[in-house]
């Protein structure tokens, strides 16, 4: 059984051309919109793939689904804490899920699982849509580069008055550090990734 997943993101290079261009517009840090290691966990991508890709290098081959599906599955389990800061235990993912442990454990390992039916509730479970599980490096880049693009491309000037809107949220303290507007663009591009996500998740349960 294959993953079901939505639609692609867009190419990575147009993705990276928009936001060099609005990046210039708007005088904003490109080096920090575009950093390789932060961008590379929330891709789960390899730092020095994620690095190459930007450069505008060719990325590894998109190799076999069920191949990037276990890497990313060990690699999400693996950054992944819960409530109190500890690792995910696999028994209650595999309750959360409806999965048998064995079939959890296979996958968090990155061993090869029976088939790949739980995939899309394991992907929800910790706030993803099951296309970071089966994207190609490229893909993954420019889907995590996504809430950054909007947010530079945001037409009416008020992204925090949108997310006020849309999910309830107040405001964002900074413990009295001022931000600068790279930084800021930066918060809030996450700030609507992580709040998007944790609604598809909700959903999905």
């Amino acid at each position: 059984m294959t993953v079901s997943v939505g639609d692609p993101p867009l190419p990575l290079a147009v993705t990276l051309d928009r936001i060099r261009a609005l990046a210039e517009e708007g005088r904003l840090e490109l080096d920090e919109i575009l950093d390789p290691r932060a961008l590379a966990e929330r891709a789960g991508v390899p730092p020095e793939v994620t690095a190459a890709l930007l450069r505008g290098e060719e990325g590894p081959g998109p190799g076999a689904t069920g191949e990037r599906v276990r890497r990313r599955a060990a690699f999400l389990y693996a950054v992944s804490r819960d409530v109190h800061g500890r690792p995910y235990r696999v028994a209650d993912i595999a309750a959360a899920i409806g999965a048998p442990a064995r079939w959890v454990d296979a996958l968090v390992s990155g061993r090869r699982p029976p088939h790949l039916r739980y995939c899309t509730a394991f992907a929800a479970f910790f706030g993803r849509e099951a296309s970071f599980l089966t994207d190609t490096p490229a893909q993954a880049v420019s889907r995590a580069l996504r809430p950054t693009l909007e947010s530079l491309d945001y037409r009416s000037g008020n992204l925090m008055a949108d997310l006020v809107d849309q999910y309830g949220l107040v405001s964002v303290s900074t413990r009295g550090r001022p931000l600068t507007r790279t930084q800021e663009t930066l918060l809030l591009g996450m700030i609507t990734g992580m709040l998007s996500a944790e609604r598809h998740a909700g959903a999905a349960r």
